[in-house]
C-alpha cells in the first residue's frame, strides 16, 4: 500500500466473527473443549478431545437425550492417539441442532467408543 494503513473499506465478518464454544466430559468434569466456527449457514465443529482410551476408534455423535440414550446419528469418526486424545473436525448446521434453533429437536454432542459398524458406548456427553 503507498498510502494509508490498508484497512479502508474493510469491514468485520459479522456472524463469521462469533464462535459457540461447547464442552463434552462426563461426572461434570470437562475433558474435551468443542468450537464451532460460523461460516454463514454451516459451521466448522473443531473438537481438542483428551480423557480416552490410547489408539481406540470413537465417534463424535449427535444424541436426542442430553445423557446420550436414545437414537445417535454420527458426525465424525476417529482414532485417539496414544495420549488418548483427537483433534477432530465436522462440517454442517451444527450449532442450530445443538442450540435448538431450528424447528428438528434439539440433539446433543457426545463421543461413543467404536465406529459406525461396531457402536460402543456413550463414554462423554455434552455439559451444561
Amino acid at each position: 500500500m503507498p498510502e494509508g494503513d490498508g484497512l479502508a473499506n474493510l469491514q468485520p465478518l459479522a456472524v463469521a466473527e462469533g464462535a459457540t464454544k461447547l464442552i463434552l466430559g462426563t461426572g461434570g468434569k470437562a475433558l474435551t473443549t468443542v468450537t464451532l466456527f460460523d461460516q454463514g449457514l454451516t459451521q466448522i465443529l473443531q473438537a481438542g478431545v483428551t480423557g480416552l482410551l490410547p489408539k481406540h476408534p470413537y465417534q463424535l455423535v449427535l444424541s436426542v437425550n442430553p445423557d446420550g440414550s436414545g437414537t445417535v446419528e454420527p458426525l465424525a469418526s476417529f482414532m485417539t492417539n496414544p495420549a488418548g486424545s483427537a483433534v477432530v473436525n465436522a462440517t454442517g448446521p451444527i450449532r442450530q441442532i445443538v442450540q435448538g434453533d431450528v424447528s428438528a429437536a434439539r440433539r446433543y454432542l457426545g463421543i461413543r467408543e467404536g465406529a459406525t459398524d461396531a457402536p460402543g458406548a456413550i463414554v462423554q456427553v455434552q455439559q451444561p
